[in-house]
């Protein structure tokens, strides 16, 4: 025992302090206990905390843990935010389609419209024409007829 306090004595400095070599031992039989504690009981189950477990590891997990959920969400959101996007074009390319069909429907009635009172002029001219009325009458009844 002499032997131990002395490399103690050694290994401290010339300080003069000594501790007993009883101190070292208690506490070295403590560690061990506590190592023997921590390996003879079972794997706690997520969630519960060991011994040996500081509470800065549990706010570690904590953090990791709402990192992750924050990681989900933001995933979610892109997946909506994109979905919302293509909803969007879709809707635009809906709108100008209807849009065009609109214009040709509109540019097809004004054909339509603009053929039948070309036919009707012609049969009014051909109607002057075999009455033998004079090309003056016939001007008359034209501008009557574009009103």
């Amino acid at each position: 025992m002499a032997s131990n306090s002395t490399s103690l004595s050694s290994s401290l400095g010339s300080s003069g302090f000594e501790l007993p070599l009883s101190s070292f031992t208690s506490s070295n039989k403590r560690k061990n206990e506590a190592s023997e504690a921590s390996q003879g009981t079972k794997m706690p189950r997520k969630g519960e905390m060991t011994l040996n477990e500081a509470p800065e590891t549990l706010f570690d997990r904590q953090d990791e843990a709402e990192l992750q959920l924050l990681v989900i969400e933001s995933r979610r959101l892109d997946f909506e935010v994109v979905k919302w996007k293509q909803q969007q074009k879709l809707r635009r390319e809906t709108l100008q389609l209807k849009s065009e069909e609109i214009n040709l429907k509109e540019a097809t009635t004004r054909q339509q419209l603009e053929t039948q009172g070309m036919e009707l002029r012609a049969r009014l001219i051909k109607a002057l024409d075999e009455t033998n009325k004079p090309p003056a009458q016939m001007r008359e009844y034209l501008e009557l007829l574009e009103g």
